[in-house]
């Protein structure tokens, strides 16, 4: 155990110069991705073979990912589908013959179908987000990869798929918001579907091939399901090794917004329900059911100059305080619970987030608290607190490691 420890301490947690998107995980982008690194050193060494990791907020699979490559059994939770397919595929291995099988039949389909014989999805704004005959090719496109017998094949191109949405919409290209560009930009944007999909899956099919031959196609296939982590885990209580997670900084309106940059490959995916934003934390103002004595005078200085605010702020900590507690019951005796935070800033009010987390969790001791820049994690370094044109401040340049173990 020390010498984790000290091992852990030994190391340079920025990574600076490693992408988060390296190897499988470029194959999709998805917003505040853990970068792989930290994820495996994590692992490596809070953790054995043969051990259950759980990552209750697992986005697009880099812990489930990295622990199945491990050999550890991986669960991974979140409330968004698009998060899911990603995690699930690059969890799948799959030799680049059966892709490129797969490529050419949809080849052939494109082939001999006109993409004005069929229609897009009906879903409020389409029009405003796709130009019609991106729209026809779209359906067109979409109805060719439905054809696909094999599931786990077909899986990997709606992947590419949902990338393809993304790049051919109506919006500003590496914004995670939506976000239209300017007429003149709109006017000249025209993009060839099917094209662009040759393009992305022949991208695909390199990273995948590459995954699959590094692993020998064989990985722990990750358990991941659709959960609400407020809600009580779907897990024998006291059964997790290690909690490994990156939590939501704070509410989507003004931090990392997952729904809206998901939003329109869900609808095209036929996996939309309702605004994920307001359903993650922080969604709906509710009250802290205990005040944590590192967030009251922050909390207190911010409702002085908006109450509104506070009380949204206080909202996400309530739903954080809820899953924390469900984290806390799944976790051994003498087993690790580590959170990747940043403590962003409100109406230029730091929150201690890290603190919160160790004072919310009483049943753990703090093992370290290890600091990282964020060199290039996809997500805002800067807001407009005040909303006064021109007026930014700093929001989250750096994490925090917060590393706990459940006593006993």
């Amino acid at each position: 155990m020390t010498t984790s420890i000290d091992a852990l301490k030994a190391i340079d947690w920025t990574f600076q110069g490693v992408k988060a998107k390296e190897g499988i995980h470029g194959l999709h982008s998805y917003p505040a991705m853990m970068a792989p690194p930290v994820a495996r050193n994590l692992i490596e060494l809070l953790s054995q073979e043969g051990d259950i990791v759980l990552d209750p907020f697992c986005g697009s699979g880099t812990v489930t990912t990295e622990a199945a490559r491990l050999g550890r059994f991986a669960i991974g939770f979140d409330i968004n589908p698009l998060a899911l397919l990603i995690a699930e595929v690059k969890a799948t291995p799959l030799p680049p013959a059966r892709l490129w099988q797969a490529g050419h039949q949809i080849q052939k389909f494109l082939a001999i179908h006109r993409p004005e014989h069929f229609s897009p999805p009906s879903f409020a704004n389409i029009d405003y987000w796709f130009k019609p005959s991106a729209q026809r090719q779209l359906a067109c496109l979409k109805a060719a990869i439905d054809g696909l017998d094999d599931e786990e094949v077909r899986s990997f191109c709606l992947v590419v798929f949902s990338r393809v949405v993304r790049e051919v919409s109506n919006t500003r290209q590496g914004e995670f918001k939506l976000f239209r560009p300017p007429p003149e930009r709109l006017e000249r944007h025209n993009p060839d579907v099917s094209h662009l999909f040759y393009q992305r899956f022949s991208e695909c099919t390199a990273i995948m091939g590459k995954w699959w031959r590094e692993v020998l196609g064989r990985i722990l296939k990750p358990r991941l399901k659709l959960h609400d982590a407020r809600k009580p885990f779907p897990i024998e209580p006291e059964s997790v090794d290690l909690v490994l997670t990156s939590p939501p900084y704070g509410d989507a309106r003004t931090t990392v917004a997952y729904g809206q940059f998901s939003r329109l490959s869900l609808q095209w995916l036929g996996l939309w329900k309702e605004d994920l934003d307001r359903l993650g934390l922080g969604g709906q103002v509710r009250p802290l059911k205990e005040m944590v004595p590192s967030l009251r005078e922050p909390l207190k200085v911010i409702a002085a100059v908006s109450p509104k605010r506070a009380q949204e702020v206080e909202a996400f900590y309530a739903d954080l305080y809820d899953c924390l507690r469900n984290i806390a019951v799944v976790v051994k005796r003498g087993g690790f619970a580590v959170f990747v935070v940043a403590n962003r800033k409100v109406k230029g009010v730091k929150l201690p987030t890290d603190r919160a987390i160790v004072e919310m969790l009483p049943e753990f001791d703090l093992v370290a608290l290890l600091p990282r820049k964020i060199p290039n994690k996809r997500m805002p370094l800067r807001n407009s607190p005040s909303n006064v044109p021109g007026e930014t401040d700093t929001t989250m340049l750096d994490e925090h490691i917060v590393i706990l173990r459940k006593r006993g």
